[in-house]
């Protein structure tokens, strides 16, 4: 009879150390958006430069872009102070890098309206890169490249387009062997787009998360390899993997018609995007978030660019940054 009640004993000890086990490793399971990021092999090369771009403006707003890609936009009438932007994600390898800028007028502003740009506006850009690997402090970096825009008066709209090189040691695929867009019909490529953003805006409000980590993946392990080199542990993929869990966790959801648009190509016609026409600088979609700081509760619209390519032997278009 002892040995009998000792037997038992130990199945329940087992089963509730099973049980335990079980309940341990469910609570440290990984959601799919923390393990898009956590199942990368690190990356040690020589040097890991990382390239940013800053503008300075003053009288105008602006929007940056590298190889064809809007990386950056400034539509609010004050200056900016320490918004470095990387765009290691733009530079798919090693050679020249083309950069767009351009300048608009401010418009109407306090009940006047500004309607060209003039010689004492001004605008100037800087490239800067600094080596990962390297202890970082205030003020150590080496600059690339910088800009300034020969303004003169009565400008209503002012462009320009120049080159920096990059050295970088890895080499993205990218958008680099991906059909060229501009050569399609242009009306059946308009209608797959806006399938697609359809698609992507339905994921989004039903917070599919696992469908978001499939169709954002490739753009989100060539950020994570450039940017970071691999390195998912630093504190701007967190707060990359914070922002989007967020999202997929939020009470607050509505999807939203997109904004009247406009087709902008880049990547030398290999990459396409709608940029809205309401809000000034803004993609044309935007989905519904909610976020909790110090206790209040802010809801409101959050713009988000696609930017879309169709792979070498595919006729799918696919999310690429």
């Amino acid at each position: 009879m002892n040995s009998f009640k000792q037997i038992i004993a130990v199945l329940c000890c087992t089963f509730t150390l099973i049980s335990c086990a079980q309940d341990h490793k469910k609570n440290n399971m990984k959601r799919p958006i923390e393990q898009l990021y956590s199942n990368v092999d690190s990356l040690d090369y020589t040097t890991m430069p990382q390239y940013f771009i800053e503008g300075y403006q003053s009288g105008c707003f602006y929007e940056i872009y590298i190889n064809g890609l809007l990386v950056f936009r400034h539509y609010e009438n004050v200056g900016l102070m320490n918004h470095a932007t990387p765009i290691n994600d733009m530079i798919l390898q090693s050679g020249l890098q083309e950069v767009t800028v351009k300048l608009f007028p401010l418009g109407k502003i306090d009940g006047k309206e500004y309607t060209t740009i003039d010689a004492d506006d001004s605008f100037r850009l800087k490239i800067f890169k600094r080596d990962k690997k390297q202890p970082y402090e205030a003020g150590d970096y080496d600059i690339v490249k910088e800009y300034y825009a020969p303004l003169t008066n009565g400008l209503p709209y002012y462009e320009e387009t120049f080159t920096f090189e990059a050295e970088v040691p890895y080499n993205l695929k990218g958008w680099s062997e991906s059909q060229i867009l501009t050569e399609l019909d242009q009306k059946e490529l308009e209608k797959e787009i806006l399938d697609f953003y359809d698609e992507y805006a339905d994921v989004i409000y039903n917070q599919n998360e696992e469908k978001w980590v499939r169709i954002v993946k490739n753009r989100e392990l060539e950020y994570l390899m450039s940017v970071h080199y691999n390195d998912s542990k630093n504190s701007g993929i967190q707060s990359r993997i914070d922002h989007s869990i967020n999202v997929f966790d939020s009470k607050f959801k509505e999807k939203y018609p997109l904004d009247k648009y406009e087709i902008i190509f880049g990547g030398n016609g290999r990459v396409v995007t709608l940029k809205g026409l309401i809000e000034r600088g803004e993609s044309a979609y935007y989905h519904a978030i909610e976020e909790v700081e110090d206790g209040e509760s802010y809801k409101y619209k959050y713009y988000t660019y696609l930017f879309l390519h169709k792979p070498k032997g595919s006729n799918k278009l696919e999310i690429i940054r």
